[in-house]
């Protein structure tokens, strides 16, 4: 199809749908935009080339949500014919070959959805939609033929054939993931209501795949906040650095590999490299590196032992430790309950063997659990359930935590405790936010009871005068937490701001912060990310360290420490990396760290390009791979967005703030 045919088709739709300004609707050519959605649909489906019709329209478009449709109707349809007769049908060939040959790389096994070009999301949101409605079929049916006594069977063929057929992994990789998650999926399938359209809708937000609605998965906390006064401006009491501020180390997604052996193949087809093929990789730019790799890899254990005994010999004050957590590796078609605890044990174990006398507050990743990504309710059977991490954990994080934390930690792997009078610790589970987490489509108002746990601990906390910090693995806004999740959060950290001190995340690999907004656009809280110490992918190993005031709990500074992988390399065994302190907060940006503080800073950077450069900068780690690429229009506008969302379908303070900094990258090139 030419260029000229592909933008005239896009030119018609646009054409046929008009904003009125005056009622703020869209008025709606229904003849015009019928023809044309036929034609386009058409044109996708059938089009000697998927990527190229997608390539015209934005991951919000609706006629993408058409298409999509369109195509998982008859995808579906052709895979229950191909199951039931064996028949390939040319139909059939067509679409499979079509979405096979549209992948783009590594990309939808290395990004986050939402960071994924259309091309990637459509293949996802297809597959995804098409492939359950299959299962969700063979499963639920009972007059189906294909259910029955045979029904694993058959749907590990489903699975595995799908894989292959549309190229979605190596067979290694999607036997693995059936294998572990199949026994869940199928318990999810047989005992919920939801559809395929509604899974793929929670696990693809805020794209246009996401067109469901969720009314059973919507829930409201009950807070007693009728008493409370409105908020009328940021929060801005501002703590001051003393003598006597406290020094806090932060861990996150440690990501250790045990298989791990430099000089192999730093380049392969599955999620993880850098463990094998090293035949083919000597003497290439594709052998992994003595330190870690660049690439698709995680950190060896010499990595990983250096690392701590570094931070032993550099730093002789810290008070506590923070691990936000992700010990585990990214091989996610290779865990098991074994591997998991060793890996675990060995990361966490050495930490308080070279940190004796430092408390040790640690949280849940996704990637502690097996199989990866899923945290059951308390009552799922035991034969899915994820009771056995929680009793392991708290085996480990005994040595440090008090007793009363138990009943928690064994009910959901979520704990409070008090390291000192006036001083307490939240530590929360909150994957059960995470959308790869699928116990979210059998009944998402379960989540609810630990968010209300939260509420009476932190009203308990208003009430004895205590500060309150708040550990968990993801950031609220990231597109990856659920957003009911996410907002009934934010309702809590609003209602309770005067006695949150900070939040501390991990997950998004990435040295950054959140604001916390009102609806009103009032700054009330700030959520600090740790980066990592993986370097998975593009990024050199960190970790920071944050200088809190005594009395408030308040981060007054804080500063990241790394080393450069690829100079570390280039020594390689024979040198130990050379850490050095990348950036002190406060000397770079500003000594304000309150929530207005650092408002006031993200209009700084809206207003200066080159300030907002510079926190990209840090923010990837001076990555050598990163810095060479730079930031783009593109990725100055995400990078403003992304500081200013912590719930994703509230972005009033992100589209202010675009507006600026657009204007002012505008001016720059006047």
């Amino acid at each position: 199809m030419s260029t000229q045919l592909s933008v005239a088709i896009k030119i018609s739709i646009l054409s046929a749908l008009h904003f009125d300004k005056r009622s703020k609707r869209l008025n709606v050519n229904k003849k015009m935009l019928w023809v044309s959605i036929i034609f386009l649909i058409f044109t996708a489906t059938n089009a000697v080339e998927l990527s190229g019709i997608l390539k015209l329209f934005t991951p919000n478009d609706v006629i993408l949500s058409a298409a999509a449709d369109n195509m998982v109707s008859k995808l579906e349809k052709e895979y229950m014919k191909y199951l039931e007769t064996g028949v390939e049908t040319p139909t059939f060939n067509y679409l499979t070959m079509q979405l096979g040959s549209s992948r783009n790389g590594m990309d939808k096994y290395v990004r986050n959805i939402h960071k994924l070009k259309p091309v990637d999301e459509f293949f996802v949101c297809v597959v995804c939609r098409a492939m359950v409605g299959v299962i969700d079929r063979t499963f639920r049916d009972e007059q189906n033929d294909l259910n029955g006594p045979k029904g694993d069977v058959v749907a590990k063929k489903i699975a595995m054939d799908a894989c292959q057929r549309l190229k979605v992994q190596t067979k290694e990789v999607c036997e693995g993931l059936f294998d572990g998650h199949w026994p869940i999926l199928r318990y999810i399938i047989e005992n919920t209501s939801v559809d395929a359209k509604t899974i793929c809708s929670f696990y693809i937000q805020f794209t246009f795949c996401n067109v469901a609605d969720h009314p059973k998965f919507n829930f409201n906390l009950e807070l007693d906040d009728a008493d409370q006064p409105s908020i009328i401006a940021s929060k801005s009491n501002r703590g001051r650095k003393t003598s006597k501020d406290l020094n806090i180390l932060h861990l996150t997604d440690i990501h250790h590999d045990p298989l791990y052996e430099p000089g192999s193949l730093a380049e392969c087809d599955e999620p993880l490299c850098c463990q094998r093929h090293k035949s083919l990789a000597i003497g290439t730019p594709k052998a992994a590196g003595y330190w870690g790799d660049y690439r698709e890899c995680d950190l060896p254990w010499h990595t990983v032992n250096q690392a701590f005994t570094h931070i032993r010999q550099a730093h002789a004050d810290i008070d506590y430790i923070f691990q936000t957590g992700d010990v585990i590796d990214h091989m996610m078609w290779s865990t098991s309950m074994a591997k998991n605890k060793v890996v675990y044990e060995r990361v966490v174990k050495r930490i308080y063997e070279l940190f004796p006398e430092v408390p040790v507050y640690p949280c849940i990743g996704n990637h502690e659990a097996h199989p990866l990504n899923l945290f059951s309710p308390t009552y799922a059977p035991d034969s899915v359930n994820s009771h056995w991490l929680y009793e392991f954990l708290y085996d480990i994080w005994s040595k440090w935590l008090p007793a009363d934390t138990k009943e928690t930690i064994l009910r959901g792997g979520y704990y409070t405790a008090l390291p000192r009078p006036g001083y307490r610790i939240i530590s929360l589970n909150n994957n059960d936010c995470y959308t790869d987490n699928w116990w979210l489509f059998y009944n998402g108002t379960d989540m609810k009871t630990q968010l209300m746990w939260l509420y009476e601990t932190l009203l308990a906390a208003e009430r004895a005068n205590e500060y309150v910090h708040i550990l968990a693995h993801l950031p609220s806004g990231d597109d990856t937490c659920w957003n009911v999740w996410s907002r009934e959060f934010n309702r809590l950290v609003r209602r309770f701001r005067e006695t949150i001190s900070g939040i501390f995340n991990g997950h998004s690999h990435a040295d950054e912060m959140h604001v916390h907004y009102t609806s009103g656009g009032y700054a009330v809280a700030v959520t600090f990310n740790g980066g990592a110490l993986t370097t998975w992918t593009y990024k050199n190993p960190n970790y920071r360290i944050y200088r809190v005031e005594p009395k408030t709990l308040q981060v007054v500074d804080h500063e990241t420490w790394i080393f450069n992988l690829t100079a570390a390399n280039i020594a390689g065994a024979a040198e130990s990396p050379r850490w050095f302190k990348e950036y002190i907060f406060s000397e770079e940006f500003t000594d304000d760290l309150s929530p207005a503080g650092l408002d006031n800073l993200l209009e700084q950077m809206a207003d200066n390009p080159r300030l907002l450069e510079k926190f990209w900068r840090f923010k990837m780690l001076s990555t050598d791979q990163r810095l060479r690429k730079g930031c783009n229009r593109s990725c100055m506008l995400k990078t403003i967005c992304r500081l200013a969302v912590t719930v994703n379908d509230q972005r009033r303070r992100c589209e202010e703030l675009t507006a600026r900094l657009i204007k002012a990258m505008d001016s720059s090139y006047e």
